[in-house]
């Protein structure tokens, strides 16, 4: 009986949903990243992350700099002009926190406009400050 109850405790333990092996280690901020999805919500809760058809992507450096090839200051799929800002990472990145942001340059209405940003699996999920829910995921190339 105890060698059965051990062959159960081994098998569930080994078993997974296939999600974690799949998605492997998280990737490294550092690189180019290309915009896979985009999440709105209208208020009421029932918002989704949605594909996008983008050639938007996001590079970031070791030193802190990141560029795009299309505007940081709101949420825009659209590329167009290279823009540029400073990121800073302060916490985990598996999470959402505060003390991980984007700081992009030329926001002309805003100061101090901050995106917040976390990985989530195989993605980089940005977090903009909307009244309502809304953010992108960008997938590493």
């Amino acid at each position: 009986m105890r060698r059965w109850v051990v062959i159960y405790l081994v098998l569930m333990v080994s078993c997974s949903d296939g999600d974690d092996v799949a998605q492997g280690p998280a990737p490294q901020l550092e690189g180019v990243w290309e915009l896979v999805e985009q999440y709105a919500d209208p208020g009421d809760g029932s918002g989704d992350f949605k594909k996008v058809d983008s050639d938007k992507i996001i590079e970031f450096f070791e030193d802190g700099i990141l560029s795009s090839n299309g505007e940081l200051c709101g949420l825009q799929s659209a590329s167009g002009d290279k823009t540029y800002g400073t990121y800073v990472v302060n916490d985990s990145l598996n999470k959402f926190s505060i003390d991980n942001y984007i700081l992009p340059e030329d926001c002309d209405n805003f100061d101090n406009y901050k995106i917040f940003f976390h990985l989530e699996g195989q993605h980089l999920v940005l977090s903009y400050p909307c009244i309502e829910g809304c953010g992108q995921k960008y997938r590493k190339q």
